[in-house]
């Protein structure tokens, strides 16, 4: 699955069936996402690294507050 960083953390999609869950390096879960089409193929590389900046967006944003 993917692999991404962000600042000096390294956070990781890993997929258990139609299940997509975004974890930080310390295995914390930072966001799930479900695939419910047919196929279960819909969710891309491109949708989870879109689906992670949202994320980490809006974490960022509750750091600021």
């Amino acid at each position: 699955m993917s692999n991404l960083n962000n600042d000096e953390n390294a956070y990781r999609w890993v997929k258990n069936e139609r299940i997509y869950t975004l974890e930080n390096s310390e295995g914390k879960v930072l966001h799930i996402a479900e695939d419910r089409t047919c196929d279960g193929n819909f969710i891309t590389d491109s949708i989870l690294e879109d689906l992670a900046a949202e994320c980490f967006e809006e974490l960022e944003g509750k750091k600021k507050i």
